[in-house]
């Protein structure tokens, strides 16, 4: 009988953002276990050992994400909602976030077919974005029939807006947008 060791947590930490920074600089497109082993120093063996397999990999890498993102936004639901989405929005184009955009892209992309192995892990990257900024919004008073459908305004439009301003580099442009969404959507006459 094979002696099976337990996962070392720290590595598995490890692997995974050596994970997140590999697929920002080489997408999903041709993504396999052992292709990104060998481009971060390891077997695609232990990548299975730590992740059980390609799926697990990749829905483990975006919540990891998520996490990162919520850590960031930490705070920012005792802030009015416009603020909080201020917040929420220079956390999103700050120069050290760039790489993990540039990976919720590629698992959007990849995602676009149902019946890809990413697409599970992009309908949840999208609906969790959407939970976070109906909450946000009814916890600040505005109707729960409405939070959800301003919040999928808000959540698509900044991930719009980033897109944009990640391919373009129009900064100025795309702050300048950004803040009107944000105006015209949470500065409104009937916004709490």
């Amino acid at each position: 009988m094979a002696d099976r060791t337990p996962p070392n947590p720290t590595r598995r930490d490890e692997l995974l953002h050596a994970a997140l920074d590999d697929f920002a600089r080489h997408g999903l497109v041709d993504f396999t276990l052992r292709g990104l082993a060998g481009r971060i120093g390891t077997s695609a063996r232990m990548l299975v050992h730590y992740f059980g397999s390609r799926e697990q990999l990749l829905s483990a890498a975006f919540a990891e994400h998520r996490q990162q993102m919520q850590r960031q936004l930490a705070g920012a639901a005792e802030q009015c909602p416009a603020d909080a989405a201020t917040s929420a929005w220079a956390a999103m184009t700050a120069d050290e976030q760039r790489s993990h955009f540039t990976v919720m892209y590629h698992l959007l992309a990849a995602g676009l077919t149902t019946d890809s192995a990413e697409h599970p892990a992009a309908r949840d990257a999208i609906l969790a974005w959407v939970d976070y900024a109906a909450e946000l919004l009814t916890g600040a008073g505005h109707d729960p029939a409405h939070a959800r459908i301003d919040a999928t305004v808000l959540a698509s439009g900044f991930k719009g807006i980033l897109l944009d301003r990640l391919v373009t580099d129009d900064k100025q442009r795309c702050d300048a947008a950004a803040h009107r969404l944000i105006d015209a959507l949470l500065n409104r006459p009937d916004s709490p």
